[in-house]
């Protein structure tokens, strides 16, 4: 049983093994050049690039469309006119803080008060204050 099966695949090897055809008074076919390195990428680099390329150009102007017809639809605004808008009123509250300024006086000559001066300035506020005290005091005590 054995003996068999190897008879039969020999048998099948044989009948479809390729056997050249080539007779006598035909000439070989002279041998497949490779194609060059230009020929492959025009055949099939160049239209992969091509694919591509247009590809993401189609698809950004197809969000880009999408994006505008939703914008519309909700009412949004495209950022050009909301730049126009945030330039129109920014110049509006320039023009309103350039006149306040106008109107005060910024005037840096001014001098600031030490803490010492601070100091002594509310002593003698307090003094000026109490000062009514005393005298009722010493008008109470018999003092004068």
């Amino acid at each position: 049983m054995s003996n068999q099966p190897k008879s039969s695949i020999k048998s099948f090897q044989e009948q479809y093994k390729i056997r050249p055809t080539v007779s006598a008074g035909m000439k070989k076919a002279p041998p497949i050049q490779q194609p060059s390195n230009f020929h492959l990428f025009v055949k099939a680099g160049l239209p992969f690039l091509l694919f591509s390329v247009g590809a993401s150009l189609v698809l950004k102007s197809a969000v880009e469309g999408k994006n505008i017809e939703r914008d519309k639809s909700k009412g949004l605004i495209s950022k050009s006119e909301r730049q126009a808008r945030l330039d129109s009123e920014k110049d509006e509250m320039m023009e309103k803080l350039n006149k306040k300024w106008k109107k005060q006086d910024l005037d840096n000559t001014k001098r600031i008060e030490r803490p010492e001066e601070i100091l002594e300035r509310r002593k003698k506020e307090r003094e000026e204050r109490n000062r009514w005290h005393r005298r009722a005091w010493r008008w109470i005590t018999f003092q004068q």
